[in-house]
């Protein structure tokens, strides 16, 4: 079984020691391949400081940038699991987290360096022999729920990606969409690991984005659908591709109009992408033309080298290969939302495929809403919701999102005089900031069956919603 050290020594035996491997910002200073390798030394000796041992779980706090990079090759280095949680969590979400996986080792930012805080209970655990990373999802409980993905198959997923999109060792990936979440670090992280593929992290605000678009150099653009429909409908964002050889879009469905619109304004087609926590990739659009996106909603390419993608009967979306994680650790779930079989994944998505072998995206059979790739379970909010004094009863849906793909709706049933401000108040102290809804709506009662079943159609009728 292929071992988490294997990768990192993959990472050393890559990244030059002179080139440039890093940068913050296209005016930022560069982090050259030597730095980097000195950086995570000194990372490593700070977790051998606080005990670390093979199979450790290792807790990455709000770790963004460079010294999460770091965070993540140190860790592998010392043979230990990475748990990432990201920088918008709340305290209590940090806390559930601590609780439902029980790290042994925290490493989080200090005043000069990376700081290593334990050990905290026993040595190892019970994860899959492996086990480089714990990917987190959500359960239907609304209890945190992790994916134990093994170097293996981090391995093959990244293999998967290269060949698929053609990326070579001296492309420039851009890096704005956060390093924590499956799509980055597959699409960013994983590349500079084992070709040494350079990485320039931006922000996704324009006036940072814009000028990494712009760049010289062979560059590859991993973005979300909101990252193309501000680019491409926004007269004051304006920037000539140079280097920037592809462009993806993964997270939730590209919208064909978005698609169209980027392409009209810069030249480039957007290049349809699908993955999920569980698998890493599952299909690109590698056409000539790049133009699936574009051809109809939900259309994201073929399967990657070395996926197989299969539809059982009612259309549920089954994807095959080395690139399967191992399955859930933590929390729970339903089948709906996923379920695992021997390097068979069972997604939670329905599809078809076309003659020419595109998949086609048609809806899901779980309940989690995606919220620009974020996948967001209703109940934790709803929990959240019905602790503010006040509310006697919540209920919070996905609807349509043209920009992010799916946004939170609240319905409440609360005191008189309760304002939206004073919702939001109270929420941003307890959620992350992709849970808050977008829309909060009161009502007198919320409709339920005499079971207590809430009906959402009617629900939806009250909003002026369209339903299912």
């Amino acid at each position: 079984m292929m071992a988490p050290l294997e990768l990192f020594l993959r990472f050393e035996a890559s990244a030059s020691t002179t080139r440039e491997i890093v940068r913050c910002g296209t005016q930022g200073p560069p982090v050259p391949g030597h730095d980097l390798k000195n950086r995570v030394a000194a990372c490593i000796r700070e977790l051998r400081g606080a005990s670390i041992q093979a199979g450790d779980v290792v807790l990455l706090e709000g770790l963004t940038g460079v010294p999460f990079v770091i965070g993540v090759l140190a860790c592998w280095a010392c043979d230990a699991v990475v748990l990432t949680a990201e920088p918008q969590l709340s305290l209590p979400e940090r806390q559930a987290l601590r609780r439902a996986f029980s790290p042994r080792i925290l490493l989080r930012e200090g005043p000069a360096h990376l700081v290593a805080e334990g050990p905290r209970g026993p040595a190892g655990g019970a994860l899959p022999d492996g086990t480089a990373v714990i990917k987190l999802s959500s359960g239907s409980t609304g209890s945190p729920r992790g994916i134990a993905v093994t170097a293996a198959s981090l391995l093959a997923d990244t293999e998967h990606l290269i060949k698929g999109m053609n990326i070579g060792p001296e492309d420039l990936n851009i890096g704005a969409i956060p390093l924590s979440h499956s799509y980055g670090m597959d699409s960013l992280l994983m590349p500079l690991v084992l070709q040494g593929s350079p990485l320039l992290l931006v922000s996704p605000l324009p006036e940072q984005l814009v000028p990494a678009l712009a760049i010289e150099r062979p560059a590859v653009f991993p973005g979300v659908p909101y990252f193309y429909d501000l680019l491409g409908r926004s007269p004051e964002v304006r920037f000539a591709p140079q280097g920037l050889k592809t462009c993806l879009c993964a997270g939730a469905l590209l919208k064909p109009s978005t698609a169209r619109a980027f392409r009209s304004r810069f030249g480039l087609p957007v290049r349809a992408f699908y993955g999920s926590s569980e698998t890493g990739g599952i299909t690109y659009d590698a056409s000539p033309d790049g133009l699936a996106a574009e051809s109809s909603e939900g259309c994201v390419g073929t399967p990657l080298p070395g996926v197989e993608v299969l539809l059982e009967e009612e259309g549920r979306v089954v994807v095959r290969g080395a690139n399967v994680a191992s399955g859930y650790v933590g929390g729970s779930g339903d089948s709906a939302n996923g379920e695992f079989r021997a390097e068979t994944f069972r997604t939670g998505d329905l599809g078809r495929i076309d003659a020419p072998g595109l998949l086609h995206l048609t809806g899901r059979l779980g309940s989690l809403v995606n919220v620009s790739g974020r996948k967001v379970n209703p109940r934790e909010v709803e929990a959240a919701l019905l602790a503010l004094p006040g509310v006697a009863d919540a209920a919070v849906l996905g609807i349509p999102d043209a920009a992010r793909g799916e946004s939170l709706l609240a319905c409440l049933v609360a005191r008189a005089g309760m304002t939206r401000e004073e919702v939001m108040r109270f929420l941003r102290e307890r959620v992350a900031a992709y849970k808050l809804p977008r829309r909060i709506l009161f009502l007198p009662e919320l409709p339920r069956s005499e079971r207590g079943k809430l009906d959402r159609r009617l629900l939806l009728r009250q909003a002026r919603l369209p339903e299912d």
